[in-house]
């Protein structure tokens, strides 16, 4: 990006003051003004956008909470094990084809308001199944179904709130930016991890689906109002815009773009790895409750452990982004999910042999989520930043929107870590994830080489 130069000392909000020597960092007067104008708003408003969607992802981990809730309907590993992928999956594959349409929109907020209101919806009507569907088969049905389609339409939003973030945030500001999302949002998640544990206790005050069906609808109020709030946004038009062109021609171009970047392509290999290696971690606690006897409602301890490690976690690794660069924070994510994978596997195989088991188990896995918190969080902090250094602001888009199609397949493959459970059983899983890891370390130190 081009811009003037010069420092500046900006006062996002009352705890967040900070001097950037990079902050006219505009691409045209529009753009320049815009931030002079409604930065600290902008800053403000995306970063209570992100602590409020944060805090109902907390009340509805994937990870925990989705898969504890799934597997009270069915006992099928292949089906547990594609709650992951089809979020996240499924969230990341249109967004290809968004891009071809996106780039040639002044203002790429306007996709992000379109399915504000589809996104309310579906969430509505998950929330609405957990709480009235009775019947098992149903209910498992209807969460895939709904759940999928709500993930798809997330996606559909995805690429243009990264647009708008790379025109309303500095580039020396995003990874602090996502470290204040993530950490304040964790640190509220914290209290909601205290009331997930509450609800899924066996003696709490709900029993089996509507415990479930609170959680969903704080989701839905929460997650609501957070999108609600990122529509106020302010964001400066493009000075340029691509023509929207055919799903065809922007995979010619993605596909160019991928065999022109030595980096880009580093890029994707890395979290590609750490996608895969990542796709272990909703068995953990399912199997200490299965194989080893650990009480359920650990859930909420797990959950409010990796928060408020997430917390922390934001601190160091939004500092270290700002200071060492996002290459720095993907290796230190690498390396801290090769001892996680190493902790595990080293639980799983003297767990039988030391008698660990029970709550003695559920507490020997502390360490392991502490440890997976701090991977997600240091990837969650410099992921997006690394790539939004990487992508030309002409070509962001297709950047951006390639990348996460393509990562999106690799998290719908990361689905067969059920099959593999089934078959190689959870150690030969876990060993798998520390392959995985290893190669995420090898590539993530060809990236801070250049």
């Amino acid at each position: 990006m081009t811009g003037l130069k010069g420092s500046t000392s900006i006062r996002y909000n009352p705890i967040i003051t900070v001097t950037d020597t990079t902050l006219p960092f505009a691409d045209s007067p529009e753009q320049a003004e815009t931030w002079r104008q409604h930065g600290p708003r902008n800053f403000r408003l995306g970063v209570v956008n992100g602590i409020l969607f944060i805090l109902a992802e907390s009340l509805l981990d994937p990870t925990l909470v989705l898969v504890a809730y799934v597997s009270h309907l069915t006992h099928s590993p292949v089906l547990l094990g594609l709650v992951i992928p089809l979020r996240d999956g499924a969230w990341a594959l249109p967004q290809l084809w968004v891009s071809a349409t996106l780039q040639s929109l002044p203002r790429k907020l306007e996709i992000y308001r379109r399915v504000t209101w589809v996104r309310i919806v579906l969430w509505l009507i998950l929330a609405l199944t957990i709480n009235l569907v009775r019947q098992p088969d149903v209910q498992l049905v209807v969460f895939f179904v709904v759940f999928t389609l709500a993930s798809l339409v997330s996606g559909l939003s995805g690429l243009s709130f990264l647009e708008v973030v790379s025109k309303t945030v500095p580039p020396r500001r995003r990874g602090e930016f996502f470290a204040w999302r993530f950490g304040l949002g964790g640190l509220l998640g914290v209290g909601g991890s205290l009331l997930v544990r509450w609800l899924l206790d066996p003696d709490g005050p709900l029993a089996f689906p509507y415990n479930f069906g609170l959680l969903a609808g704080l989701y839905f109020l929460f997650a609501s109002t957070s999108l609600l709030l990122y529509n106020q946004v302010v964001e400066p038009a493009d000075p340029q815009v691509q023509p929207r062109v055919s799903i065809g021609v922007q995979s010619r171009r993605a596909w160019e773009v991928l065999i022109g970047s030595s980096a880009f392509r580093r890029y994707i290999a890395l979290q590609s790895a750490l996608l895969l290696a990542g796709s272990a971690t909703p068995f953990f606690a399912v199997y200490v409750q299965r194989e080893l006897g650990g009480p359920v409602e650990m859930v909420g301890v797990y959950l409010g452990v990796t928060l408020l490690v997430s917390l922390l976690g934001n601190l160091v690794f939004g500092r270290v982004s700002y200071r060492r660069g996002n290459p720095r924070v993907m290796l230190m994510a690498s390396l801290i999910g090769l001892g996680m994978s190493a902790a595990v596997l080293a639980l799983a195989l003297l767990a039988r042999p030391l008698g660990i088991s029970g709550m003695a188990a559920s507490y020997a896995l502390i360490p392991v989520f502490i440890l997976s918190s701090l991977r997600n969080t240091a990837m969650g902090v410099s992921s997006n930043s690394l790539l939004l250094d990487l992508a030309p602001s002409h070509d962001r888009s297709v950047y951006i929107g390639f990348t996460n199609t393509l990562l999106g397949v690799v998290l719908l493959l990361s689905g067969a870590s059920g099959v593999v459970f089934g078959l190689l059983g959870f150690t030969g899983l876990i060993l798998l994830a520390m392959a995985a890891h290893a190669a995420a370390v090898w590539t993530s130190i060809r990236i801070g080489k250049g």
